[in-house]
């Protein structure tokens, strides 16, 4: 897996150094924008830098991660870091700015004194980017091959197989354990968090990777058999009993997150069941059924399920209730229609006048402010990130590493999917879900999940066959 000479990935330290030239300018604009009242902190290297070092520290380390691959994984993927860079640092920039506009809003405190909800978010964020740096810097780095075969004779990838029931089980866990231990910080109804004092934890996102490991294994395992299928007439159907074990554990998960009224998460869920389901088998036929499950389940839902009719008649027509549960998306509208073609600068828009905007509507915020070819570019930005991914998994020889290859797919949906829920959600495309934007939403569990995604990939895309290698 590691190989010992060293190779320079020059391509990628190239786009690194760019990402943060780009974003320290970008940075020094934020502070000059924020500073606009407080002349100390425009005018002086302490007042800059006091903002400043949420960008640089973390491109620092982005930098290391990429030396540390030149010795370790040279056969890495090169175009995958630097636009997570360029995510990350953009998801920093845009929290360093809106954290002054949200120190104005109050919560109410136990002892009942009010004080700001979104003091110190910035650093938090960048915190959290840390943490998950070093959470893909331990995947890459950390010889999980040779401590394998020394102690139980397995590989990495090999272990994550073998053990799928194992790892679906601690995530059903978990999910189970918020009923009893979860605590509701937004007071939204829903107990989807544990607190662990210093930080809150959801579990659902952890739950996502579980479950592509866990589909990635069953299926790589029936492949054949569930490609198969028999054939009714004309009609061709899934072999049921090998599909039924499938089904069933996913729907458990499903029900799990339904239950806690995290629809994000199980839309995000089934979109990476058919993901991977037509990989494995080639079957369009089954997306389609799935597809049409998927709409007579939201037809129920909409019926017994307030939240869901709720917003969708949100989605529909904003404007009906627009002081009270419409208000979030009629402000966000004008926000991107005020942005117009270049934005208004940075920081000199109105982003926080939405509610939720550093989660939910941090892509409204960036339109308003960096215009259509700001959110243009970021578009592009996520779509060469997909592309890369899912070239990653057409690399590998699914006939042999198809556990791998599914796994890629798999990782790749959930970052492509999360990234189409909330800008579609953004935009009005679709009915709006709290989900978090990969690597721009605040959010300390999103980042670090997101982190763990990339280094798996990295690892991935390391032992995939090069081009040239893969010509017969």
């Amino acid at each position: 897996m590691f190989r010992r000479p060293w190779r320079l990935r020059s391509a990628e330290l190239r786009l690194l150094l760019i990402a943060l030239i780009f974003f320290a300018a970008g940075y020094t604009l934020v502070t000059l924008a924020a500073g606009a009242g407080d002349p100390t902190s425009a005018t002086t290297l302490q007042g800059i830098a006091r903002i400043l070092w949420p960008s640089v520290l973390p491109f620092l380390l982005f930098l290391a991660m990429s030396l540390g691959l030149s010795w370790r994984l040279p056969d890495a993927d090169q175009m995958v870091l630097p636009l997570v860079a360029l995510l990350t640092g953009l998801g920093l920039m845009l929290i360093a700015r809106l954290e002054p506009d949200l120190l104005s809003i109050r919560c109410q405190q136990r002892d009942g004194t009010l004080a700001p909800c979104f003091a110190g978010i910035d650093d938090r964020q960048a915190l959290w980017v840390l943490l998950g740096i070093v959470i893909c810097a331990i995947v890459l780095f950390v010889p999980w091959d040779d401590l394998l075969r020394r102690y139980q004779r397995t590989s990495l990838m090999d272990w994550l197989d073998h053990h799928r029931y194992a790892w679906l089980t601690a995530g059903v866990a978990l999910i189970l354990a918020t009923f009893l231990f979860g605590v509701d910080p937004n007071n939204s109804g829903v107990r989807a968090w544990f607190n662990f004092g210093f930080f809150l934890f959801q579990p659902s996102e952890l739950l996502k990777i579980v479950l592509v490991i866990f589909l990635a294994s069953y299926l790589n395992e029936h492949r054949e058999v569930v490609a198969a299928g028999y054939r009714m007439g004309p009609l061709p159907l899934p072999p049921l009993p090998y599909l039924a074990p499938l089904i069933g554990m996913w729907g458990l998960a499903m029900g799990l997150i339904i239950a806690q009224r995290d629809l994000g998460a199980a839309l995000l869920l089934f979109s990476v069941f058919l993901a991977m389901l037509y990989v494995a088998t080639g079957r369009g036929w089954y997306v389609v059924a799935g597809l049409c499950a998927f709409g007579a389940g939201s037809y129920v839902l909409y019926n017994i399920v307030s939240v869901v009719k709720t917003r969708v008649s949100i989605w529909l027509d904003p404007w009906a209730t627009a002081q009270g549960s419409g208000y979030q998306i009629v402000q966000a509208i004008y926000a991107l229609a005020s942005g117009g073609l270049l934005g208004a600068g940075l920081g000199q828009g109105l982003p926080t006048v939405i509610p939720a905007v550093h989660t939910d509507f941090v892509f409204t915020a960036l339109a308003e402010e960096m215009g259509l070819a700001g959110s243009l570019a970021v578009l592009v930005a996520y779509l060469m990130l997909i592309f890369r991914g899912y070239h990653i998994a057409t690399r590998i020889p699914g006939r042999f590493r198809g556990f791998e290859q599914l796994l890629a797919v798999g990782l790749t949906t959930i970052i492509a999917t999360q990234t189409f829920i909330i800008i579609g959600g953004n935009l009005r495309v679709i009915p709006l879900t709290g989900i978090t934007l990969p690597f721009i939403s605040y959010g300390g569990s999103s980042v670090i999940m997101n982190f763990l995604i990339i280094g798996l990939l990295l690892r991935i895309s390391a032992s995939a066959p090069t081009p040239a290698a893969a010509r017969p």
